[in-house]
């Protein structure tokens, strides 16, 4: 089957938001205001508030009230497509998103050693919208992945050195996928006979992650934390518009009578498409090492290397939900990757604080034959900046702001069509991230 008919699973849609997605493909690391503008460097070591929730339970252990954090993340995404010889018209496509991505987090201390805490984010997700004329559309138009978390977590600190924490979080997952379908199968594709594929599906379930803080001294600490990816199998329905030109006997001939029109065909083939599908995905497991240091009163410095075990997705299949009768496998073989953040906090805690943080992130697939269009994956630079800002004893504000550098992206497409000819789609993305981020931290 073409490679257009392999864009139309559900499949697609989560696994679509990639570079321009923050972090590593369709992962988002906006969890935290004050972490971003450390560029997420000690987010396992670092334990200011109530976020420690996400990314190291144990670190609850540290708050001495019960603490809650609240943020608002603003995301603005820029990609433009430089065409290179494609075959389809419409040249250039650009997609422009913002995206706001809220969180909030609650830590509650029970006794010395035991605390508990509930939080609710959006550990991976995006939108992206091209035009229905640009050289891609039969690849992609619309996608928007939307994955909300809902943690439970709990640590237990037997001294003031050593703690652990173990969480439970339950998520639901909503995905969204639309692209153009060529009716004429390659014989003349033009925007005006094109129709239309739209795919959604959900799934949710629970995943698990556990985590360590180790205090040595009270100038120096060490936090690891795993985060469970977890197997969906995501269950929705295709459903297509028909243009005019995608009809039984409609169309251009495909031979000599009796061979059926380019409209049979597409007809026939979206028909078989419509309906009940079902994909199982394994999303990725993470591995996150932090180390933060206190040189001085006002000075400490932070380390983070995390491990996203991408290689979880390879080949997706996608089969029809009734029969299990095979639609087509979406081809991607993901490689893992690895991310280092360093940062630095200027100031006495407790105490007005600026932050600073650089970090690279890796891309798990930057093969042009694999790379995907909708919205393609490529490394990344993180420069990020804010500051923390007491507003009496038992409130602070933190806003922090990240531009990020997305090198380009390649990609080649190359296929052959039901009638023969052959296809490509091949060019270059230009990326961009900005990321303006508010945190409001109470402690009662």
């Amino acid at each position: 089957m073409n490679n257009k008919v392999k864009k139309l699973s559900i499949v697609g849609a989560l696994v679509a938001t990639s570079s321009v997605a923050h972090g590593a493909s369709f992962q988002l690391l906006e969890q935290s205001p004050a972490q971003l503008g450390k560029a997420f460097a000690g987010t396992a070591s670092d334990i200011t508030d109530a976020t420690t929730v996400f990314f190291n339970p144990a670190g609850m252990s540290k708050l001495n009230a019960t603490s809650v954090a609240v943020g608002f993340n603003v995301v603005s995404t820029d990609a433009t497509f430089n065409d290179n010889g494609s075959t389809f018209s419409g040249g250039d496509g650009t997609t422009e998103e913002f995206g706001f991505i809220p969180n909030l987090y609650a830590a509650i201390p029970l006794t010395e050693t035991l605390a508990v805490g509930v939080g609710i984010s959006a550990p991976f997700g995006l939108a992206s919208r091209f035009d229905e004329e640009w050289a891609g559309r039969y690849s992609a138009t619309d996608s928007e992945l939307e994955v909300v978390n809902f943690n439970v977590t709990t640590s237990w600190a037997p001294n003031d050195k050593f703690a652990i924490g173990l969480g439970l979080n339950y998520q639901t997952v909503e995905a969204t996928l639309e692209n153009q379908v060529d009716s004429t199968l390659g014989v003349l594709p033009a925007t005006a006979t094109d129709s239309s594929a739209k795919i959604k599906g959900d799934d949710d379930g629970f995943v698990l992650d556990a985590s360590v803080l180790i205090t040595p001294s009270e100038n120096t600490s060490i936090g690891l934390l795993w985060r469970e990816g977890g197997d969906y199998k995501l269950q929705g329905d295709a459903s297509f518009d028909l243009n005019a030109a995608c009809a039984p006997g409609a169309g251009y001939p495909t031979g000599a009578p009796p061979a059926p029109t380019t409209g049979t065909l597409c007809a026939g083939a979206l028909g078989a498409l419509a309906g009940d599908i079902e994909a199982e995905v394994e999303l990725p497991d993470t591995l996150t090492l932090s180390l933060s240091q206190r040189f001085t009163p006002a000075f400490a410095m932070h380390l983070d290397v995390s491990q996203t075990d991408w290689s979880s997705i390879k080949t997706v299949a996608v089969v029809k939900a009734d029969n299990g009768a095979p639609v087509d496998a979406l081809n991607l073989q993901y490689g893992d990757t690895t991310r280092y953040a360093l940062g630095a906090t200027l100031g006495v805690p407790g105490q007005f604080n600026w932050r600073f943080g650089v970090a690279q992130d890796e891309t798990p697939q930057d093969n042009p034959e694999f790379v995907s269009a909708r919205i393609p994956d490529a490394d990344r630079t993180w420069l990020a900046a804010g500051f923390h800002w007491p507003l009496s004893n038992s409130m602070s504000v933190d806003v922090s702001y990240a531009y990020l550098m997305v090198d380009d992206a390649e990609l080649h497409e190359s296929e052959v069509t039901p009638v023969g000819s052959s296809a490509v789609l091949s060019g270059s993305f230009d990326s961009s991230v900005n990321i303006l981020a508010a945190q409001f931290n109470w402690k009662f």
